[in-house]
């Protein structure tokens, strides 16, 4: 059986480090659906070509469509049987919300900008802030995602997802898909080959402003609403509070193609832990 724990500390070790707050029964779940996300998320980084990726999405969605047959069929893998035992709790994301997750990855087999800057927005909600909802559903099953506690989360996952996109700017490059609209891209006057090769450097700089300006705005309503999140759903939420960070460390590089390093371990624990304790996140 995989060791979900020792996987995150190393794959997505922000989302683990804040699930570790969650009482142990919340924080099993929380880690086998973050070892999920993973599963899928890291799809088009590991084939060669989009249609072995699309097949392998294709596997995943079918093994979530298993889960819920009836009666359910577990496929012979330890995150979907993670997920199997997942299903039964409180607050359990339903087959449509594992789905989405799966079926959002399908735009980074592609090629090229966003088309439009919704186009990018709507990317980091069907993925960071999906994700964070179904997390925040496992740690207080009732909680009301209509009302303002909603709107806390989805900036706190835009915030997150926006400046995922940012830190990831050099090897989205590089892979053929810059985290730009294709209006950015023109208005910048840069091309898709020049990003690749790492060529105009300020130009490229300056195009991300936009994105870099998104990321803010996300910030600012989770400011405005944070207040409404129950203390249960920090374990769920509370990394969004290091996009801070890691946003002013991008802004700072003068070299856009240069991956900014990650802050120090001790100071994200510290971060996190002093967010637990005000509920600012």
């Amino acid at each position: 059986m995989t060791d979900f724990d020792a996987l995150l500390a190393t794959a997505d070790p922000d989302r683990r480090m804040a699930a570790l707050f969650a009482p142990p029964e919340i924080r099993g779940r929380l880690l086998a659906l973050y070892a999920f996300y993973h599963e899928i998320a890291k799809v088009p980084d590991t084939v060669s070509e989009g249609v072995i990726g699309e097949m392998r999405l294709a596997w995943a969605r079918e093994a979530v469509e298993d889960l819920f047959a009836d009666p359910p069929k577990v496929r012979r893998h330890d995150v979907y049987e993670a997920l199997s035992e997942l299903r039964e709790a409180p607050g359990a994301p339903t087959k449509d919300d594992l789905i989405t997750l799966v079926e959002a990855r399908a735009a980074d087999l592609g090629e090229g900008p966003f088309p439009t800057k919704d186009d990018r927005r709507d990317y980091v909600d069907r993925t960071a802030v999906a994700l964070m909802r179904i997390a925040a559903r496992l740690t207080k099953p009732d909680l009301d995602l209509g009302a303002e506690p909603g709107a806390a989360i989805m900036a706190a996952g835009r915030v997150w997802g926006f400046t995922g996109l940012i830190r990831a700017f050099p090897a989205l490059c590089q892979a053929g898909r810059p985290p730009f609209s294709a209006d950015e891209l023109a208005a910048a006057g840069i091309s898709e080959l020049e990003l690749a090769k790492g060529r105009k450097a300020d130009t490229a700089r300056q195009a991300l402003s936009g994105l870099i300006r998104e990321a803010e705005d996300a910030r600012a309503m989770l400011t405005r609403t944070r207040s409404s999140l129950p203390a249960e759903v920090f374990p769920a939420v509370g990394y969004a509070g290091l996009a801070r960070g890691y946003l002013k460390a991008a802004k700072a590089l003068s070299d856009p193609y240069r991956e900014p390093a990650d802050r120090p371990l001790s100071a994200r624990q510290w971060r996190l832990t002093w967010g637990s304790l005000t509920g600012r996140i």
